[in-house]
């Protein structure tokens, strides 16, 4: 019987990121006495002291940096695993697919229609993440099939395919204070005024920040339609892609303003587990890897591993 197990790598790395024992009891839902011992009970297996104490506050010895270093190596191992067992290959026509909350979702709505049309017995979902929330839900085995931004986050193992990028624009209403000016918006004229946001939507990866500047206000959202509503109606200001907006944009329900500093385009990726296999996950990947064209992107597939090789 090993004298490690996945459970006590967990506890370590806990304790580190939170700095003592009690608060790493508070994230575990267990009593500091319980982590105390756990603690104690795995240095006596290993003969080795893990931690200095310095009172409350706990620190790693050189033994436990090595320890936690390897073991998080050994814990999203062990995690690929699992994904990859649950992907094994299916007959059935189910897929699950997971898009940036910057993708215009009515690039998809065909592609919908003829899925359903030659499976009609098939299940389809297709719901927004934002951000690293997008990679969160392909590590977690919450989508087969996944339209991304961003690069590939640590401790996520995907076979990408390059579909493009997407560029913003500063979007406001044609009754916003920055719609008359001719000049440039300034950053402190944005300090001034509120960003309409987009929060980080993942669970476990770490979370992206976005365009806000420092010490501006942001008012976070989790739905395009309501950043909509509010920018409609003359409040605040949101960064967004054209193509995501250019229903109100032709309408004139919206407008753009330069910006004497703009935020930079996102490399857009269609992203999947290596281990994904079936007849309608086959059917959306040609399909979405046809998009590449769309996008003047010539895509290649190729496996990443916590970012680009």
């Amino acid at each position: 019987m090993t004298r490690l197990s996945l459970d006590a790598i967990k506890i370590i790395d806990t304790i580190k990121e939170t700095g003592s024992f009690s608060m790493a009891a508070d994230v575990l839902h267990k009593t500091p006495s319980a982590i105390s011992y756990r603690v104690a009970n795995i240095e006596n297996k290993l003969n080795v002291k893990l931690f200095h104490r310095h009172g409350p506050v706990v620190s790693l010895t050189e033994e436990g940096e090595f320890l936690l270093t390897e073991g998080r190596w050994i814990v999203n191992a062990v995690q690929d695993l699992e994904n990859r067992v649950r992907n094994i290959p299916k007959l059935t026509h189910e897929i699950r697919i997971v898009v940036d909350t910057f993708f215009p979702h009515a690039c998809l709505t065909q592609d919908i229609r003829e899925f359903i049309g030659r499976y009609p017995h098939a299940s389809i979902s297709v719901r927004r993440e934002t951000l690293n929330g997008v990679w969160d839900a392909l590590k977690s085995n919450r989508a087969d099939l996944a339209i991304a931004t961003g690069a590939v986050p640590d401790n996520v193992t995907a076979k990408t395919l390059m579909l493009g990028k997407l560029d913003f624009a500063l979007c406001i209403s044609p009754s916003h204070p920055f719609a008359a000016q001719r000049r440039p918006v300034s950053k402190q004229q944005r300090l001034d005024d509120i960003l309409i946001a987009f929060g980080d939507s993942s669970h476990e990866l770490p979370r992206r920040q976005g365009e806000a500047l420092p010490l501006q206000r942001q008012l976070q959202l989790c739905d395009v339609e309501s950043a909509l509503s509010l920018l409609k109606r003359g409040v605040g200001h949101a960064f967004l892609p054209p193509a995501l907006v250019a229903a109100e944009l032709e309408k004139g329900e919206l407008v753009t303003a330069d910006v004497d500093w703009a935020k930079g385009d996102e490399m857009l990726w269609l992203a999947w587990h290596p281990a994904c296999r079936g007849e309608a996950f086959d059917w959306w990947r040609q399909r979405l890897r046809d998009k590449s064209a769309r996008f003047g992107c010539e895509g290649y597939e190729m496996v990443r591993e916590g970012g680009c090789r």
